[in-house]
C-alpha cells in the first residue's frame, strides 16, 4: 500500500475513477479534488463543503453541496436543481449515479445522532425524489453487476443492506440485510463493487476495507495506516488499482492510499440530469 496523495486533507471522501483521472472531495474544507498521472491538484472550492461528485455527461462533474446539486466545469459552477424543502438538521452525505444516470444522494443528521436523513434520487427530468427515510447516516452505495439489485448503507446500524432494483424505473423494494459488521470497531462507510460482482466496504474507525461477496460473505480484508477509512474506488488503467480515501483523526490520516488488486473495478456511470 502507498500514500498516493500527500497533501493532507480533513475529510476525503467520495472517490471517483472517471477515464483517466481519480477524482474525490474534501468535505469539510468544500474541495474537489483531482489525481491524474500523478499530478494531485485542488481543482475547486464550492461552499462551505461538498459531500459528493460524479461525472456529468454534458461534460465536467455534477457535485452536491448546500441544498443543491450543481454542475462543475473548467472555472464553471451552475446549479442544477436546488431543494425547496429542506431539514436544517441535515446535510448531503454520499451519492452515486446509476447505469441509467440518475443522481442517488442521501443527507445525514449534522450531530449524526437521530434519524432524520433519507435518501433520493435526481432524475433526468429534474424530478426529486425521496426513497429512503428514517435514516442517520446514508452512506455508501452500489448496484450489483446487472443491475437488479441496490446496495446501501445507514452507518449506524453497522449494516450493509440489499434491495431489489429496477434499473428502468428507479425503483427500489424488498429491503434486506446483506451483512452485519457489528462484530467490527467501526462503521461502514463509502464503498464500490467489483467486476466479479463483490463489494468493497470502507470501515470508520475500523482501519480496513472488506471485500463481501454478494451472498454477504467477508472473504477479504485490506488493513488500511489510518483508522477512519471513509470511501474505496478502483481505477487505473486496467482498474486494478483500489483507491483508499482517509479522514484526518490521526498522523497516517487524511491521505489517499492505493493498492494493487488482482480483480478489477466496473466503470463509473455518468450522471444525466
Amino acid at each position: 500500500m502507498k500514500k498516493v496523495v500527500d497533501n493532507k486533507g480533513r475529510l476525503y471522501e467520495g472517490p471517483v475513477w472517471y477515464r483517466d483521472t481519480l477524482y474525490f472531495v474534501d468535505i469539510l474544507r468544500g474541495e474537489i479534488h483531482s489525481l491524474r498521472h500523478g499530478k494531485h491538484e485542488i481543482m475547486k472550492k464550492i461552499g462551505s463543503y461538498v459531500s459528493s461528485l460524479q461525472p456529468y455527461k454534458k461534460g465536467g462533474l455534477i457535485v452536491t453541496s448546500g441544498r443543491g446539486f450543481y454542475h462543475v466545469i473548467g472555472d464553471d459552477i451552475r446549479l442544477i436543481y436546488e431543494v425547496r424543502d429542506w431539514d436544517s438538521r441535515n446535510r448531503f452525505n454520499d451519492g452515486k449515479c446509476d447505469a441509467m444516470g440518475r443522481y442517488w444522494v442521501g443527507t445525514m443528521n449534522l450531530e449524526e445522532k437521530y434519524p432524520t436523513g433519507a435518501l433520493f434520487v435526481l432524475d433526468k427530468h429534474l424530478q426529486l425524489r425521496k426513497v429512503l427515510e428514517g435514516v442517520t447516516i446514508s452512506n455508501g452505495l452500489g448496484w450489483n453487476i446487472d443491475n437488479t439489485k441496490m446496495y446501501y448503507i445507514d452507518s449506524p446500524t453497522k449494516k450493509v443492506f440489499e434491495f431489489a432494483f429496477n434499473l428502468t424505473s428507479g425503483e427500489i423494494r424488498d429491503r434486506k440485510v446483506l451483512v452485519d459488521l457489528t462484530r467490527y470497531d467501526g462503521v461502514p462507510d463509502g464503498m464500490t463493487v467489483d467486476s466479479e460482482g463483490y463489494l468493497w466496504v470502507a470501515l470508520y474507525g475500523g482501519g480496513r476495507v472488506l471485500r463481501i461477496s454478494p451472498k454477504g460473505e467477508i472473504v477479504g480484508e485490506i488493513r488500511v495506516p489510518a483508522s477512519h477509512t471513509t470511501s474505496v474506488t478502483f481505477g487505473g488503467p486496467d482498474l486494478k488499482t483500489l483507491f483508499i480515501t482517509t479522514a484526518n483523526d490521526e498522523p497516517d490520516g487524511g491521505y489517499v492510499y492505493a493498492v494493487e488488486s488482482d480483480v478489477k473495478g466496473t466503470e463509473t456511470f455518468e450522471c444525466d440530469v
